[in-house]
């Protein structure tokens, strides 16, 4: 590993200082069994001395030595403090673990009766419980150790629920499962590494918690019986020694702080070195896959210094020799210079990591911590550099001078307030009075689009679309003369992109704003700006009017963001050889069986008490072979009908059968021998891979099934060491990743990890989830070329789920397009593309931005 990748000394000081200070209260208990300074129980020198050379810490009010007590009084700390730890967590955890298990799994009655049983104990507190286990077998250490682990149950039981159903709902489980892993190994491999920290914070919280428990029970009377040394004991007969002999309280007093701090700091050192994304730093968004060797760039094109050119008019929006660098003296902009006038759209593209969204935050003032910007930022009509300007100062520009849309509009939105208070809000932070505010946002509103009483709606009640205008709605309210659009489209569908971007160019044309929209997408860019900047790792390689950069670019990473933009479409070969023409006598030769088949196909939900059909009688047939695209809108049904072809969910009605498994709406059999023929790829890279494993691991686990490893395959732990470095290589990537973690790789590079497990135990059948939604443009043609290679390579039946029309071209030769629950339209994709039949589908295509040069 790198330098770079390695984590620095010293990385982890909580874990350095809790850990002194347990070893020290530790090594103090197992001293004291076989030392002291003196007897801790009997007395022998004189009553309530003060602290001095002959007695550190003092006497009390019997003569005992007050530092030998706290020695001694460390092994009851201790004792307590696991003992009680042990049980509650012994205990809890499983009981959480397979509550969140069955209730992740679809069987949420069983698992609220766990619960409900788990919370019977919460009506019995730790100190309550030990005062009336006190009361009946009589007070002592045991006593209240056992009522104090009974007491932690729930907590314990809650916090391992709450772990599980996460991860549960995360997609490396469903890679588990569809790689035929059973319950039991899911929750081994996956379930218990990932809720690890969680559980180990717990502990360290309810160790401190048993400490001053016993502490509180001792000084009670409840506790640790006299004349055994305790601290909470000591603590007790200390009450009516103080402002006589204070040192009594103080020394007990620091030994618990010690302890509780201690165990705390502990716990949590631990969680995070037991993180392998903490133990060593991401490596940095790269233009390509490592796998993918690029000629050297040639120099930046000389482009004008816009600082040097004396301009029409002040520019909206002017940013001049911008850098931004990290703490440790990274640069993630080097001297950028890039201007926005009143009324244009500037499109700034470049893949992840060229630092898009690093110039659009050091333009609002948002830079997170560790990062700081020098140059100049300047507003028109606003005096000077925002650079200089304090927060106070800039959040009173933001949303009136300048203001943004982001990508995500869950996050960007509070899922607590009504849409119609958030839109008034950010004008009310300007000085509009509320009536005004709640009027002008009702307006704004239904200038986006969203229908009567969208104001009164929460986020989670809008989709995806409907959300984003929201965002454009408040990014707009205050009128701002800079509308700063960072990826705003991303997450949508092309239908719902196209009505997002058409609002979004008529509302900035109507206001004479100036728009600085960045993307990665060069279409989007043809389609909505008038100049483009292109950015390479912080620096500006080109700029120009859209047209003349798209149809001349003089960079050579321009011109390959333009050729990866362009995906040809797929030849259609045809499936089937012509069979020679025999007599009229003989038979004719017959079809193969398709090896999917989907008839009349239901999926009914029930949500809030109210039916909900997914899917609507669909039906379709993919043979042995074939390339087989499903393409929809979001909701259309596309994932539903995916996940009941590979099993992981059932039908209502109809008839499935997948891989010669019939997938009956009863009980499905022979699950194991579908799941060895069919592997998945998932959209999202990163959360498809556990986070915990090594890449090694995470490509093997597929092959820990017996069920999934063919004749002759690897059913040795070097054998599937072998079996991975295979597919390591074929799917490009160097031979040392097995031994990363999923963190260390880019987008790109995680999804061929993807491939890689999907396709180590040689399925016949290879079904990908939007696989490429979430990538770069140049990344997108990467694995969508990979793709068909290994489809081609292994002879595999590839089933690919898109709601991008260009994608499926690109890589299908069969496309069945999906609206509402139900197939509107299928046949040869060359033939659905080019003389689309069905509305919907005329539709989708004229959606779906193209590449203007």
């Amino acid at each position: 590993m790198s330098a770079a990748g390695r984590r620095r000394p010293g990385a982890h000081p909580q874990l350095v200082i809790g850990a002194v200070l347990v070893g020290l209260v530790l090594v103090t208990a197992l001293v004291s069994l076989v030392w002291t300074p003196y007897d801790p129980v009997h007395a022998g020198a004189e009553r309530l001395l003060p602290p001095g050379a002959e007695h550190w810490f003092g006497t009390d009010r019997f003569g005992r030595d007050v530092f030998s007590q706290v020695m001694a009084g460390a092994q009851i700390t201790l004792l307590v403090g696991l003992v009680a730890v042990g049980i509650a967590a012994l205990v809890g955890v499983p009981l959480g673990v397979l509550a969140g298990m069955l209730q992740g799994s679809g069987r949420g009655r069983p698992a609220a009766v766990l619960m409900r049983g788990t919370d019977i104990l919460l009506a019995f507190p730790g100190l309550l419980l030990a005062i009336v286990l006190g009361a009946v077998y009589g007070a002592g250490t045991v006593t209240a150790m056992v009522a104090l682990g009974i007491g932690s149950i729930p907590a314990f039981a809650r916090v391992a629920r709450g772990g599980t159903l996460q991860v549960m709902r995360s997609d490396y489980v469903l890679a588990a499962r569809a790689a035929n892993r059973g319950e039991v190994a899911i929750a081994a491999r996956h379930v218990l590494p990932n809720i690890a920290g969680t559980v180990l914070v717990q502990c360290s919280v309810n160790f401190a918690i048993a400490v001053l428990a016993e502490a509180g029970l001792s000084f009670l009377g409840l506790g640790t019986p006299p004349p055994t040394p305790s601290w909470g004991r000591m603590l007790q007969e200390s009450q009516q020694f103080l402002g006589l002999a204070d040192h009594l309280a103080i020394v007990p007093g620091v030994a618990i702080a010690v302890a509780v701090l201690g165990f705390n700091l502990l716990g949590d050192g631990l969680r995070d070195v037991l993180d392998p994304r903490l133990k060593t730093e991401p490596a940095a968004p790269s233009r390509v896959d490592a796998s993918q060797v690029e000629p050297p760039l040639v120099e930046p094109v000389e482009t004008p210094d816009p600082s040097q050119v004396e301009p029409v008019e002040t520019p909206a929006l002017d940013l001049r020799h911008l850098t931004v660098r990290t703490t440790s003296g990274r640069t993630l902009l080097d001297d950028l210079s890039l201007r926005v006038a009143a009324g244009e759209r500037v499109g700034l593209i470049g893949e992840s990591g060229s630092g898009k969204t690093m110039t659009a935050l050091a333009a609002l003032g948002l830079l997170p911590d560790g990062v700081a910007a020098t140059g100049h930022v300047g507003l028109a009509g606003v005096d000077g550099n925002l650079l200089d300007r304090g927060e106070r100062a800039l959040a009173r520009l933001r949303g009136q001078e300048i203001s943004m849309v982001f990508q995500e509009p869950m996050t960007a939105l509070n899922p607590l307030v009504r849409v119609g208070h958030q839109v008034a809000e950010a004008m009310t932070l300007h000085g509009t009075d509320g009536r005004t505010a709640t009027l002008r946002a009702a307006e704004l509103l239904a200038e986006v689009g969203l229908p009567d009483g969208a104001a009164r709606r929460y986020p989670h009640e809008l989709s995806g679309g409907q959300r984003q205008r929201v965002v454009l709605a408040m990014a707009l309210a205050d009128d701002p003369a800079v509308l700063v659009a960072d990826e705003p489209t991303t997450a949508l569908d092309v239908t719902v992109q196209r009505q997002v971007l058409d609002l979004m160019t008529r509302l900035v044309s109507d206001r004479g704003a100036g728009l600085l929209f960045i993307t990665h997408d060069l279409a989007v860019v043809s389609q909505v700006c008038e100049r483009v900047v292109v950015l390479l790792d912080g620096v500006v390689v080109e700029e120009g009017p859209v047209e003349e950069v798209f149809a001349h670019p003089r960079h050579e990473y321009t011109r390959r963001l333009l050729a990866a933009s362009t995906l040809e479409p797929r030849p259609s070969p045809s499936l089937v050889e012509p069979v020679e023409t025999r007599p009229s006598l003989v038979e004719p030769v017959e079809t193969p069986a398709p090896l999917v088949r989907v008839q009349d196909v239901t999926r009914t939900y029930a949500h809030r008490g109210q039916p909900v059909q997914a899917l609507r009688g669909v039906s379709l047939a993919v043979q042995e072979g074939q390339r087989f695209g499903i393409v929809g809108e979001s909701g259309s049904g596309k994932s539903t009908l995916l996940r009941i072809v590979a099993g992981l969910d059932r039908a209502t009605s109809g008839r499935v059968v997948t891989a010669g498994v019939e997938l009956s709406p009863a009980e499905p059999r022979d699950l194991g021998g579908l799941r060895s023929a069919l592997q998945l790829v998932f959209q999202d890279p990163y959360g498809s891979l556990d986070p915990r494993m090594t890449v090694g691991d995470i490509v093997a686990e597929p092959l820990l099934n017996a069920r999934n490893v063919r004749d002759g395959g690897p059913r040795s732990a070097a054998g599937r060491r072998d079996a991975v470095r295979e597919m390591l290589d074929a799917v490009g990537l160097p031979l040392d990743a097995a031994g990363r973690y999923p963190h260390q790789f880019s987008g790109g590079q995680r999804q061929r990890i993807a491939i890689a497990r999907a396709l180590v135990c040689r399925p016949r059948i290879l079904v990908a989830d939007e696989p490429v939604s979430a990538l770069d443009v140049s990344v997108r043609r990467q694995v969508l070329d990979l793709l068909a290679r290994l489809a081609d390579e292994r002879a595999l039946t590839l089933l690919l789920v898109s709601h991008d029309l260009g994608v499926v071209r690109h890589v299908c030769d069969h496309v069945a397009v999906m609206h509402d629950g139900l197939i509107v339209e299928q046949g040869p994709t060359g033939q659905v593309y080019d003389d689309p039949q069905d509305e919907y589908t005329r539709r989708l295509r004229a959606a779906t931005p193209q590449l203007a040069r």
